[in-house]
Order: structure tokens, then sequence, then C-alpha cells
């Protein structure tokens, strides 16, 4: 009993020393530690190993081996084990007793088991794991330049799916989906950055040590409410002890556009033009004399993608960062600068980041760090009097207007060449749009070590961005003094600031065969956000941009507020026995302030388990089996992304109302609430299946998952007659199922070591319950995906007259030469019964394959990704020509031609409509096609340097190329790209093909 009692006093002591360090910022250190020192060798060769992690077992006390494979390290004298751990060796314990100098030697570990990979609030074993998650280490990201985080991660790994609708700088509108699309509203995954949710945007790709993604119910519940649709962690590079080290890293080159539409000549537009007002029974629009100027080039024949296109492309990074450290304190700064130049004048992007992280020992037994980054995004993009902000507008002013039209007169004056205005004025005018985030990403802990495997760890942080956004129009003034207008200036500022606090209580401890690790926690994050924005129109110049300086007629000002809180306490314990048999179980409690307190709280469960069956007896003994593992999960997840005070009676203000026949200011409500609204609830399983052979010469991993979504925020059918806007209520239900399959091989042939990987994932997404079906051309409804499309089958075209008076019809206008569609129940009509599932927007496969080599100084890498059962459209304009006075491409020469009633050449497109194209463009098998695509996403080749070129000045330089989007294969049309997210290929900014040159040196 004395012998308890002193131990539960010298606890309480630790404990008030530690909140006095916390709270009081003192520290006495009394007890009198252990110096251990030693070397670490690679077993195979002898050779020294800088860089290896040498810490205290069930503790973070450690440090790392310098460049002679030698370390130093201060122990408490109650510390019983030392470990040693490096990538790709095995991990060794050793029992500390008298000993206080240590000789190691590490034995390669080929598969990686021991790999540490990050988990929600700490990092665990890879050979321990029991959910399912994928992860992707610094080795596999380094010498791999990327603009952007998102573009690390696509194709890389099972089960997300990443895509990118454009190359446009700063607005590439990347989508990413992990194990498909769960719910009807915000599908975004979470994203944690050291810990804190933020976006991945701001982070410096150079920065990051690894990206970890949490796909289970296990792996992600112990985030709760925001967990529903996968979780993000992304972990930055951090300090090493040893002198300090400079890296520079940079590229520059430039980019080139993918599967532009190649428009019709002039002569050829003219020509096919005069065609379809002939099958309208119309006269011509170009005499023969006008046709001939066009084919001798005595009439314009203007280019107009050529004139849109003059932006350079180039790009450049640069990367500098120093690491270093003592036996107490170790740091990471680093500074980067991107810039992007586009392929039109006016769009750019650039980027700065600047980053310190630093921890430091304060004392055996308490550890302090920092993880700070500051970051500024200024992206640009040109204005114009028709829509205001927005490239795309652009490129669909470009792809429209005929070649036959000319850009400027011979006064060299541009002309209005179409009604919505000429984008190569707009382009020269020069107003623009500037959007400048500023972000702050910030926290600070403290861990405190109170026993053996006993620790606290406290953490503060804050996000707080600023968006600062300046739109300026100007007026256009064309040949003969004609005006687009007026010019006008919007200015937006937002600032949000989000504050986090954290602490976890970890306890980690051996007994004999059996291993606990146990974690609790407890985290409080206060949302606010503030927007102002103003307007004013009617300058006195287009160089003026003060808002002062504009009209006071029709001038605007808004502004609004929003604060959220969110409350939670979760739990996690890891149990293993003799490293076969392992279980682990999440609890989380959220509450949120976006639901009625008495339906704020949820609680989200989950459980897992694994076996081992290569560490049972009967496999052990076999040698050419290094891992064979099955485990299984079920688990609870939450989603509360939805609008605030969606639960309260809120009023708009803005609602006008006659009085004396005067319009009176007024508020009410337009929207209805609903007090009963809460969370929505993810239910997933899954099993899966971890093996490796032959010292890792071959690997897999395979996952079967089921995810239920209810209780999906929707909108409640209502009659206008309710008189308000529709509440949201959890009537909603989604399913995803999928497979999973990753595979690996590597090896080695004298000098050449490589390696390949590839993985495959398919998953089937439906609807389960939705009480407001939508059958318009993107389908929403029970028993089929989310938003597939939804069309009549096309069977081919009417061969005569006679047949598209007789045979089944949709529009009655039907000649020889249209489009015919299959009268799906027999009725003799064509109408909206006949409509079937045509595809997925969603792809049901995705798959990619990665091959690596190094042979003595070179190294080479090449990724491809891919997607297949998925289907893609084109909008009416690109898919169609001639709408609206429109252009037409040269894919539209393939034509079907009629000649009395008959058809004399059945080409692929219908006869040419340009007015009556209605009769045609509805939804069908023919506009919607299927675009599996394989791309070749990066290519990598890189030179280091040999040292006897660098006389060892400097400790690795490596040179490389690098090329991006080099080529698609695809069934899809060559016009249009087939990775939109959105289903629908439009006049849009297009996808990039990127070529670099760089350079990665330290000293």
């Amino acid at each position: 009993m004395k012998k308890n009692h002193d131990f539960k006093n010298r606890v309480g002591r630790k404990l008030l020393l530690a909140f006095l360090v916390l709270f009081v910022g003192t520290s006495f250190l009394k007890a009198q530690p252990v110096n251990l020192t030693g070397t670490v060798s690679e077993a195979d060769t002898g050779t020294p190993l800088p860089g290896v992690s040498v810490f205290v077992k069930g503790t973070t006390i450690g440090t790392i081996t310098d460049v002679d494979g030698a370390f130093a390290l201060q122990v408490n004298p109650q510390a019983k084990i030392i470990v040693f751990s490096f990538v790709g060796m095995k991990t060794q314990e050793i029992a500390i007793g008298n000993n206080k100098e240590f000789n190691v030697s590490l034995e390669n570990d080929a598969i990686g088991l021991d790999e540490v990979v990050a988990v929600g609030y700490g990092s665990q074993k890879k050979l321990n794991l029991t959910g399912a998650l994928s992860s992707v280490a610094e080795d596999e990201l380094k010498g791999q330049p990327a603009n952007n985080v998102a573009s690390l991660l696509q194709g890389r790994m099972p089960g997300v799916t990443i895509t990118q609708n454009s190359g446009q700088p700063g607005k590439e509108g990347i989508t990413i989906r992990i194990r498909g699309v769960g719910t009807m509203n915000n599908s975004d995954p979470m994203v944690l950055v050291d810990g804190l949710e933020a976006s991945m945007n701001d982070v410096n790709p150079a920065d990051i040590e690894s990206i970890t993604t949490l796909k289970d119910a296990s792996a992600a519940s112990i985030y709760g409410t925001r967990a529903a649709n996968g979780v993000i962690l992304i972990t930055t590079k951090r300090g090493k002890k040893g002198e300090p080290k400079l890296n520079y890293s940079g590229y520059a080159g430039f980019q080139n556009p993918l599967n532009l539409p190649s428009h019709l000549s002039s002569y050829e537009y003219a020509k096919l033009l005069n065609e379809g007002l002939a099958n309208e029974g119309k006269s011509p629009q170009y005499s023969d004399q006008e046709l001939e100027a066009f084919k001798n080039g005595q009439a314009p024949n203007t280019d107009w993608l050529d004139l849109l296109l003059q932006g350079s492309g180039f790009t450049h990074n640069h990367n500098l960062s120093i690491t270093g450290g003592s036996n107490t304190s170790r740091y990471m700064i680093s500074l980067a600068y991107y810039n992007q130049k586009g392929l039109v004048k006016n769009t750019n992007q650039d980027r700065y980041t600047a980053r310190i992280n630093f921890d430091s020992d304060l004392a055996h037994w308490l550890k302090f760090g920092i993880n700070s980054s500051l970051s500024r995004r200024e992206i640009v993009q040109p204005t114009n009097p028709f829509v205001g902000i927005g490239v795309d507008q652009f490129f669909r002013q470009a792809n429209r207007i005929p070649n036959a039209i000319a850009n400027k007169n011979e006064g060299g004056q541009f002309i209005k060449s179409h009604v919505d205005g000429n984008p190569i004025a707009w382009i020269e005018a020069g107003g623009q749009g500037t959007s400048m985030y500023s972000h702050a990403l910030g926290s600070t802990f403290l861990e405190m070590f109170l026993a053996d495997g006993l620790s606290l760890k406290t953490l503060a942080g804050v996000d707080y961005t600023i968006d600062d956004g300046r739109t300026h129009i100007k007026t256009i003034t064309y040949a003969g003094g004609i005006e687009q207008g007026p010019n006008s200036k919007e200015d937006y500022l937002g600032r949000t600031i989000t504050t986090t606090l954290q602490a976890t209580l970890t306890y980690e401890k051996t007994f004999g065969n059996h291993a606990i690790k146990a974690l609790l926690g407890a985290s409080k994050e206060k949302y606010a956000s503030h927007v102002t924005k103003a307007y004013r129109k009617n300058f006195p110049s287009n160089a003026l941009t003060d808002l002062n300086a504009g009209s006071s007629e029709g001038m605007n000002a808004e502004g609004w507020s929003e604060e959220t809180a969110l409350g939670s306490y979760f739990g996690r314990i890891n149990y293993d026995y003799k490293g076969k048999y392992l279980f682990e179980s999440t609890l989380r409690r959220d509450a949120s302030s976006k639901f009625a307190p008495d339906v704020r709280e949820a609680f989200f469960p989950s459980f897992s388990a694994g076996w081992r069956i290569s560490e049972e007896t009967f496999l052990k003994q076999k040698e050419w089996l290094d891992n064979l593992k099955l485990r299984g999960s079920w688990g609870q997840l939450g989603n509360h992304r939805t609008d605030s005070y969606q639960y309260l009676s809120t009023i708009s203000a803005g609602q006008g109302y006659p009085f004396g026949n005067v319009m009176q200011d007024g508020a009410s409500q337009t929207t209805a609430n609903n007090p009963s609204i809460s969370w929505e609830t993810t239910t997933e399983w899954n099993v899966g299946v971890d093996a490796a052979v032959f010292d890792g010469l071959f690997s897999l991993e395979f996952d079967y998952y089921d995810r239920l979504t209810e209780d999906i925020l929707t909108k409640i059918p209502v009659s206008a007659a309710y008189g308000l806007e529709a509440p949201v209520s959890n009537i909603g239900a989604m399913s995803n199922k999928g497979v999973e399959l990753q595979l690996g091989h590597q090896g080695k042939v004298g000098a050449l070591n490589y390696a390949v990987s590839a993985y495959g994932t398919y998953n089937k997404n439906e609807v389960v319950t939705y009480p407001n079906p939508s059958t318009g051309d993107l389908l929403r409804r029970e028993g089929d995906p989310w938003e597939a499309f939804y069309g009549y089958e096309c069977i081919g075209k009417f061969q005569t007259d006679e047949e598209a008076s007789t045979l089944p019809h949709r529009t009655g206008l039907e000649q020889a030469g249209d489009l015919r569609y299959k009268d799906q129940n027999n009725d003799g009509v064509i109408d909206s019964k006949d409509k079937v599932v045509i595809g997925t927007t969603q792809p049901k496969y995705t798959y990619g394959f990665t091959l690596q080599a190094d042979y003595k100084q070179f190294d080479f890498s090449a990724f491809f990704q891919g997607a297949a059962d998925v289907y893609r459209t084109f909008n009416r304009e690109l898919m169609w020509g001639f709408i609206d006075g429109a252009n037409a491409q040269e894919k539209h020469l393939d034509r079907t031609i009629v000649e009395n009633g008959t058809v004399v050449k059945d080409g692929y497109f219908p006869r040419v409509l340009p007015n009556n194209y209605a009769i045609n463009s509805a939804l069908s098998t023919f506009s919607v096609m299927r675009s599996d695509y394989l791309r070749l996403k990066n290519i990598t080749l890189g030179y280091t340097i040999p040292a006897t070129i660098t006389k060892n000045k400097v400790e690795r330089a490596r040179i490389y190329f690098n090329g991006q989007n080099l080529f698609t294969l695809t069934n899809f049309s060559d016009d249009a790209d087939p990775e939109v997210s959105n289903g629908y290929a439009s006049y849009a900014y297009p996808q990039v093909k990127t070529f670099l040159f760089g350079i990665d040196i330290t000293f």
C-alpha cells in the first residue's frame, strides 16, 4: 500500500509541475538524466545510417543519428526500452538496463511493415492497422513538381477520385471524392494540416512530409461529424538533429492547351451554313461571290482562338528551406514562390508561402512545439461588360464567333463581332478581377510525459483567412461608336477565423504478450466569418477604380456574418496480443451549434479488428511469406456541412413593399425553418486483406466496403401555396459499395532498382431515398446513381420523310436525316416515358499505375491515371454548332446529306439545322458518350550529379525533366477533355500540357 501511495504522490507531483509549466511558464528539472550514446549502421554493409530515429518507447523523447550514424540522448532514469526506427529498415527495441552505449545494426525491411503512418491524433505502425487508409510518404513525393497538393494525390490512392475541370491558374476546379459521392450536399473530404482543419490550397507541396487518407469508418470516426466523406491528413516536414542543411529546389517551364475545338474555315462555315438553311427551306445567307471571296482569302478568316491564346503559359517555382537542430531543439524554415502565367493575357497566379516548424525538449519529460505558416495567393482573371468576371465567357465567345467575321475594321478598330461582344476587345481593354487570399495557420503544443507510457498533449491553433477581391469592368468602345458597358467596380472583403483547443491523454504499455494504447481527448472549435461588399458603376473614366468616383445611382453595399462552434470528446483504444490479434475501438461525441440544442449532440462509434495470420505458428516458418493480415471494421460517421441557422426563423432584409404609392424598406421570413434537423449519418463496414511475399517482391492490399448515408439533409417537396421556400429535412439516403485493389512489385537487377505499383477501384452509387425526384437531363431518383444522364435511346436516323412521319417521333417536325429514338413502351409516341438511364457522370472504375526505376545516377518515374464506365456530354453549342449564329467545327462536316426527302449520305451527325436544332438536340445516347480514358499524368527523368563533379561542396544535386498530361487515350471527342467532373464539356479554359526543367540541391 505504501508503495502505491508513493507512486500516486509522484504522479501527482508531476501533474502539478506539468500544469504549472503549461499555464505559468516555469519549470524546474530535479531528476538527473542518464546520457546514452552509440552508433547505428546497416547490417548488410556496415555503412553508418544517418537520420535514424532513436527514442524511448512509449514517449516522444528522442533524437536522430548524425551523418556518421552517431547519437547522444538524455533519458529519464526510469526509461526501460530504447527504440531504433528507420524507413525501409526493421525496427529494433533494446532494453536499456545498465547500458550507456549502444552499437546497433538495422536490417533491411523491403516490405516496410514497421513504417509509421499518420492516423487521427497520432501515428501507428502500418503492420498494426486494422482500418482502411492509404498513405503517400515523402520518398514518393520527392522529385515530383506540382502546383497544388491535389495534383500530388491524383491517381495514387485506391478509392480516391480526383478530377480537374480546367487549367486556369488558381481556378483549376479540382474535385476530390473518397469512395464515391456520399451525400446530396457537400461531398468534399475533411482536410487537416498538422492537426488543424484547413484548405490544402494554401500548403506548399514542397513542405509536405506525408499525406494519409482515412477512408473507412473505423479510420475516420475519430473526427466524428466532419468525417463522413473521408479525411485527408497532411503532415509537414520537421527539423532534425544535425548541422544546418540548406536546400533549394526549383523548376521552370511552359504550358500548352489540350483538347481545343477545330473550327471550320470561313469558306467551309459559309458553305455548310447555306446547306443547313436549305434543309430548313430558307434562302442561303452567303452568295456565290461571297463564298468565292472566302475561298480565295479576300474575305475574313479569323482564328479567334489563336487571337485569344496569346498568354505565355510560362510557369516557375522556387523553394528554399533550412533544417537542423541540437540535442534539445530542432527547426525547419522554408520560403517558396510560385508563379503561373495563363494561356490568356491577365490570367495569372502568384503564391508566396513561408513556414516555421520548431520542436524543443524543455526537459526530459516536457516537449514544446510550433507549427506556423503564412501564405498569400493572388489570382488574376480578365473581366468583360457582358457577364462580369469569368474567363470561361472569353472562350465561349472565341469558339462561337464564326471565322467569317473580322476582329477589327480596316482602320484598326475593334468590331462588335457578336451581340454578346468581342472577346479580344475585352482582353485588350484590360479590365480584370483580382482575388487575394492571405492565410495564417498556426498552432503551438506542449507534450508532457507524466509517467512510463503516459503523456498529455495540449494544442492551441488558429486559422485566419482574408479574402480580398476586386472586380473592375471597363466600358468597351467599338467601331462606329458602339459602346458596351457600363464600367463598374466591386470590392469584396471576407474574413474568417477558426480557433481550436485540443487536449489528448495517451497511455501506451506492453505487458508480456499484451500491448495497449489508449487515447482520451477533448477539443473545442469556433468559427467566425464576416463579409462586406460594395458596388458602384458609371465611372467618368475607365482609369478610375476608387468606389467614390462612381455614380451613387445604383450603388450597393452588403454585409453578413456567421458564427458556429463545435465541442467534442473522443477516445480510442488499441490492443494487440503477440502482434497477431489486433483490436481497435473509437468513440466520439460532438455537439454542433448548427442544430437546435436538444438535437445537436451525436455519438459516433467504430470497431475494427485484424488477424496477422502470418504470425501463426503454422505459417511463421514460411520464409517466403512476409505478411498476411485479415481485417474488418464497422463504424458510423457524421456530416454537419449545411448552412447555419436553418433551425431558426431568420429574417431577410431587402423585402420592399408598397405603402402610400411609395416603395418602403422591409424585412420578412423567406425560407421556412426546421428546428428538428440534425446530422447526416453514415454507417460503413469494411473487410480487407494485406499480403506481402518474398521480402517485399510482391504485395497486395484488398478492401470491400459498404457505406450507407442516411438522414441526408434535402428539401421537402411543398406546394406553391405554402408561400415560403421549402425547408430542409433529414429525409435522404444514399449508398456506395465498392472494391479496392492495390498491387506492388519491386526488384533489383544489377545496378537497376525498379518498382511497379497499380491500383483499381470499383464503386457503385445508388440513391436509396429521395422524396423530391428530378427527372431532367441529370437524374435524381431512387434506385439510380446520383445525377446519371437521363434521355432517349437513339436507334439511328430516319432515311426518308415517309419514315419520319409514320414511325414514332418526338416533335412532329422530323424529316429524313434526323435522329430516331426508341419507343420504349411501344405506345407509338416518343415522350418522357421513353427516357432511360444512359450512363453515370461518376466513374464506376478508376485506376492508375506507377513505374519507377533508378540506375546509378539516373532515375525515372511515370504515372498513369484513368477511369472507365463514365459518361460525358457537351453543352448544346459545342455539340451542334450554328446555334444563335455560332460557329461550327470540323467534326460537323461528317453530317447526313438529304436530297428530295431521302438520305443520300449517312454521316455521323444528322442533317444540319442551324435554327431548328431542337429537333435533334434532346439528350440521348447520341449526345452522351462513354468517356473512358487513360492519361499519362506525370513523367520524370532525373540525374543526380556525382560527388566527383561537385567536389563534395554539396550534399546532393539533381537535375530533372518533368512532363504532365503528355497524352491521353480516350474514346471521347478530341475537342473536349474527358476528365471534367460535372459531366458537361463546354467552352471553358482548357486543360494544359506542361513541360518543366528543374533542379534540387542540398548544401
